[in-house]
């Protein structure tokens, strides 16, 4: 009995004081502050009702949501695992305490919690929907699918609606195109750009890319296509690698080869990748690592470094060149987001051209929307502008990319 009083205790301190102050809530009305959206006050009341009978469990409960939907996960844990030691099998101390596991990406000690609280609690809508998220944090997305489609008949919510189908859309195949058409503000003749890839998964660990390019360019048409693998090597670990030629191209890359790894540590994806492209008589190599992360659900932000070396002989040596890139992103409806991005050099390394190889300056700023179809359809339409500071010429950029997943 101590050990929760003294928990309880160390929780609604200071809580506690202010509830003082504040009009007496019973349980019922603390559960209305909580549904209502009033959380301070409502995890304020629960936790006068702890301090005075440490034995509440539902109160106790309470604390942990509470705790959890003000963010403060730490807290939320020690209050469920503290209920737990009291009453081992209480099916909802064990779901707070997944969830919590969840949240540190530990998703096998979490799985193991879930299946004792589903044995108990078969009917608790909540187990399937962290189940899910548990299979697809440990790289089963098969198995995260199946849950997500469970939780989703059992109580159809749009987050779990958007859970299951962002599920569907990491796991099922997918068509993309792409097409670019690009203006100067001088003679430079106008230019097109259309791309498809083919992405088929064979496994739940290996994927298979096949592209193909065709760009019309300074009055020169001009192909290029190939293929690639994606290999997840870990659950938290992807390696992926690609070629591409286009023999005898003059503008477009002869050869095109990528290798990158990309590894996610709690909610932020960390990527390395090496690329060189070959031309005539000109090869360019790209070291280029990156960094994506989510501050909240709302929110996203893409910075990518690229340093660059081009060997364009014998005689003239080695150009340096340097590229960042710095694209964030917000959501303004489940299905709608707002994209914007600058670039200070090469802006675009999958339409890398030959009047971009070695020290390329230029200032690119470009905008933009996403948005998300609900037959697995995803359509992007951007606008960019581009001051190239060589020869004093302004590009206008306007590319519409749609991804079909089957």
């Amino acid at each position: 009995m101590l050990l929760p009083v003294l928990l309880t205790a160390a929780l609604a301190l200071a809580p506690a004081a202010a509830a003082a102050q504040t009009a007496v809530l019973t349980h019922a009305q603390a559960v209305q502050a909580a549904d209502e959206g009033r959380n301070a006050e409502a995890l304020a009341a629960f936790q006068r009702l702890a301090s005075m009978n440490p034995s509440d469990h539902d109160a106790r409960l309470w604390i942990g949501r509470l705790h959890a939907r003000m963010g403060h996960s730490d807290l939320a844990e020690a209050v469920y695992r503290s209920v737990l030691l009291e009453d081992p099998g209480n099916a909802d101390a064990m779901v707070g305490v997944a969830a919590a596991l969840l949240g540190r990406h530990e998703p096998s000690e979490a799985l193991g919690l879930l299946e004792t609280a589903g044995q108990i609690a078969p009917n608790n809508d909540e187990i399937p929907a962290l189940v899910g998220r548990a299979h697809e944090q440990a790289g089963r997305p098969s198995q995260a699918l199946a849950s997500y489609q469970r939780a989703v008949g059992m109580a159809p919510s749009v987050p779990r609606r958007q859970a299951l189908e962002g599920a569907r859309m990491s796991y099922l195949n997918r068509i993309e195109l792409r097409g670019v058409s690009e203006q100067f503000d001088d003679a430079t003749p106008d230019s097109r750009n259309g791309d498809i890839a083919l992405n088929l998964r064979l496994s739940n660990t290996l994927r298979v890319i096949a592209r193909g390019q065709v760009q019309r360019r300074f009055d020169l048409t001009e192909q290029r296509g190939g293929g690639g693998i994606e290999w997840r090597w870990k659950p938290s670990t992807t390696l992926r690698g690609q070629a591409l030629v286009g023999p005898d191209n003059l503008i477009m890359p002869e050869s095109d080869v990528l290798g990158e790894v990309e590894h996610t540590f709690e909610g932020v994806t960390w990527i390395g990748s090496v690329r060189r492209f070959g031309f005539s008589g000109i090869s360019m190599t790209l070291i280029s690592p990156a960094v994506e992360w989510m501050p909240t659900d709302r929110v996203s932000m893409a910075l990518r470094y690229a340093l660059s070396f081009t060997d364009v002989g014998s005689i003239a040596g080695t150009e340096a060149g340097q590229s960042l890139h710095v694209r964030p992103a917000y959501r303004i409806h489940p299905r709608v987001w707002l994209q914007a991005a600058y670039a200070n050099g090469i802006e675009d390394f999958e339409n890398v051209s030959i009047d971009r190889v070695g020290d390329f300056r230029a200032h690119t700023v470009s905008g933009g929307v996403r948005l998300t179809l609900p037959p697995l359809t995803t359509i992007v339409a951007g606008y960019e502008r581009q001051w190239r500071r060589q020869d004093d010429v302004t590009l206008d950029r306007v590319t519409l990319s749609v991804a079909q997943r089957f």
